[in-house]
């Protein structure tokens, strides 16, 4: 009994680590952007890119924006207030 009961509070433990370490890092997932942004992180609202790559903050995976009517762009420069610039 000694054993399940050990067990059993191990998991919730384990349970409870994992809901607070995950669950608060990002409130939102992304699904696009401006028009101007050939691709963006999918967490991090002040992420855009010109190319494909990771996200500098995150290291998630940057997505073509559905949204994109542009060409591909040489580079780009992401203000502090998340505005997409090209050179």
């Amino acid at each position: 009994m000694k054993i399940v009961k050990s067990r059993f509070l191990l998991l919730v433990v384990a349970c409870l680590i994992f809901e607070f370490s995950c669950g608060s890092k990002h409130v939102s997932i992304r699904k696009n952007a401006d028009p101007e942004v050939a691709y963006f992180c999918p967490m991090d609202t002040m992420m855009n890119e010109a190319k494909k790559g990771h996200c500098s903050v995150c290291g998630m995976n940057l997505i073509k924006n559905p949204n994109y009517t542009g060409e591909e762009l040489n580079t780009v420069v992401v203000t502090s207030t998340g505005d997409t610039l090209s050179n």
